[in-house]
């Protein structure tokens, strides 16, 4: 019951938006009834934060699957790949592109800590397999910063109402970041001559 009321209150979401979305809809979407709905969420906004955490997970699920072809590839390659697949996942789904579209008017901020937290593993392993690379002196405060920079601007690209960059612009401008901050000193003076 939980699973299909989540499905439906993505269909939803899709259709109706943020603002239109009512449990009497998602109730009805879902053949369940109203009383069945309250049993397992008791508002709009339990039915949204628990969305929240199942479309977290599915990013999680797309950044995995980018990555692991890639574990031997560099840095900006690995961030290209793992953008780009977050990037169609948010726009082949309706509903996930309206809660990131409408991410600062949600509860957001345990969805965003867990990614952090996640993202923050994922991007560990990763460095430890390219050690002799990327040599980063604060490991926890280079990565807080880029994590939470990677998912601050692609929130903010999904919640523009007009876009004033194409997706593939915004992602070769993240990559490029990813790839500076990671690099060693002397490698970035030696990539970017004065």
């Amino acid at each position: 019951m939980v699973a299909a009321l989540l499905e439906a209150t993505a269909l939803e979401l899709g259709d109706r938006g943020l603002d239109g979305l009512t449990t009497n809809h998602v109730a009805r979407r879902a053949g369940a009834s109203i009383g069945s709905l309250y049993q397992y969420f008791d508002s709009k906004e339990a039915l949204i934060e628990a969305l929240l955490q199942q479309q977290g997970g599915r990013l999680m699920a797309v950044v995995h699957e980018r990555l692991l072809p890639l574990l031997d590839a560099d840095i900006k390659t690995v961030t290209r790949a793992i953008l780009q697949g977050i990037f169609e996942q948010v726009e082949q789904d309706k509903g996930q592109r309206e809660l990131v579209r409408n991410w600062h008017r949600l509860r957001s901020e345990q969805l965003f800590q867990t990614l952090e937290r996640d993202m923050s593993e994922v991007c560990q392993q990763y460095l430890l397999r390219h050690v002799n690379e990327y040599r980063l002196d604060n490991l926890p405060a280079t990565l807080f910063v880029l994590i939470n920079s990677v998912q601050f601007t692609t929130a903010r690209y999904f919640s523009q109402d007009s876009v004033l960059f194409s997706r593939d612009e915004v992602i070769e401008a993240l990559a490029k970041m990813v790839e500076s901050f990671c690099l060693p000193q002397d490698s970035r003076d030696n990539h970017h001559p004065r």
